[in-house]
């Protein structure tokens, strides 16, 4: 999951008029374009599939709204908040009650659905922020598989190790049929649940993300809007506030004559861990320097 701190194709300050945006459907107010820079053909640059995105999103809460068939009134949705943890795979298990109406529905119809939210700052808008909803069937978890699943569960919510192991309760796990990923404004699509299963989780996500936004924010504002001149194509950057990073590059809203747009900007090849990200980012700012 890229951290946001602005979300990729908005900006602050320009009024209506508004243009269709075709890759969306939304109308955004003129100047908020992706990119706005002079080299159209320019390739695009490498970001995470929404797969990637999905599983770096449910990989990186462990709270979400679980929603079940209801038993009484019989048929309707019945929505209630768990605690999960994932297994390798992406698939949520949640540790419920037998006196839990989720519990009792599922018993009764496995189908069900997961959904989890991106943590978004306070004062912002929460629609900007990513969610996405596992959808699938609510099966409980066999006997010879429940240490090991108690163990990863335990690991995601050390505060419940106080029943961990009450008799009346019992692991269920979710066995994913469908995905569906919103990340934010124009931003969504059904993933395959085998695209989904098969994703791996951003190595960036959360704190290691959070960091490197405010250090490059704090200290080397110069070297992004160099980057965002020579390397996104815009040529008239003037300020340039770096607002997501994952393994394959950055995003960064860019200000200048011709307004402020979203920008996203690659590194020269995916990195695994957070150390990783500054020499990448020396090389990108070595090649600004260069001319390309």
């Amino acid at each position: 999951m890229a951290t946001h701190l602005v979300p990729r194709g908005e900006a602050a300050g320009v009024p209506a008029p508004y243009h269709s945006a075709m890759s969306t459907g939304h109308l955004l107010p003129p100047g908020l374009g992706d990119g706005g820079g002079s080299d159209s053909a320019r390739p695009p640059a490498p970001e995470p599939t929404h797969a990637e995105r999905a599983r770096t999103l449910v990989a990186g809460v462990n709270r979400a709204v679980l929603s079940t068939v209801a038993l009484d009134p019989a048929g309707y949705p019945f929505g209630s908040v768990a605690t999960y943890a994932i297994d390798d795979a992406g698939r949520p298990i949640v540790f419920v009650s037998t006196m839990a109406e989720h519990t009792r529905n599922a018993a009764a119809d496995p189908r069900a659905s997961l959904i989890a939210t991106e943590p978004f700052p306070e004062g912002s808008d929460p629609l900007a922020a990513g969610r996405v909803t596992l959808i699938g069937d609510l099966l409980e978890v066999a006997g010879a598989e429940r240490p090991a699943v108690r163990d990863r569960y335990l690991a995601a919510n050390p505060a419940s190790a106080y029943y961990i192991d009450f008799g009346d309760f019992s692991f269920w796990r979710l066995e994913v049929r469908s995905v569906r990923y919103v990340g934010g404004y124009g931003r969504m699509s059904w993933v395959e649940a085998s695209d989904y299963a098969a994703a791996e989780a951003d190595p960036l996500a959360g704190e290691p993300a959070v960091g490197i936004l405010e250090h490059m924010n704090a200290d080397h504002g110069d070297s992004l809007v160099l980057m965002a001149r020579v390397l996104g194509g815009r040529d008239d950057a003037r300020e340039a506030v770096m607002t997501a990073v994952d393994r394959y590059g950055f995003d960064v809203v860019v200000g200048g004559p011709s307004g402020r747009a979203a920008l996203r900007l690659g590194f020269d090849a995916p990195v695994a861990t957070a150390a990783a990200v500054r020499p990448a980012m020396i090389r990108l700012v070595e090649r600004a320097r260069q001319g390309h």
